[in-house]
């Protein structure tokens, strides 16, 4: 019942890489947590928050699949609420915005899973080229 999000088979290393990263950044905001460092709460959060780079990222690899985007791209956003909330040194909020964050974590796994594609395909989905990244 999950949606695919076509993705050739480099992307889809790449996002399940990115997701590996996302959960050790939770990880680390719970660990920060349990100390009252609100600093590397701070830190962990914003490796997962909105950058341009992490929009253009979740812009491509949901370019084959309407929706997707910016449904990861909320996600981003979360976790940015979470280094605000670090910032402030309020426990109760980052605790609150870290479930919303993990909600958004499992609401996309819910909704959508990778389908790996040839280029053609890709091209065709996508409406576009596939990238080259260095080819």
């Amino acid at each position: 019942s999950r949606a695919p999000v076509p993705l050739l088979p480099m992307m889809a290393n790449h996002q399940k890489q990115n997701m590996r990263d996302h959960l050790v950044a939770v990880q680390e905001i719970v660990a920060a947590l349990g100390s009252d460092d609100y600093a590397a709460v701070e830190r962990a959060a914003s490796r997962i928050g909105t950058s341009d780079q992490m929009t253009q990222s979740c812009s491509h690899m949901g370019a084959a699949a309407p929706g997707f985007s910016e449904q990861a791209l909320a996600f981003h956003q979360t976790a940015d609420r979470i280094a605000l909330a670090a910032r402030d040194g309020d426990r109760a909020r980052v605790t609150s915005e870290l479930a919303t964050t993990l909600q958004a974590c499992t609401g996309c796994h819910a909704t959508w899973k990778q389908q790996v594609v040839d280029e053609p395909t890709w091209n065709r989905l996508a409406g576009g080229p596939a990238p080259t990244h260095g080819r």
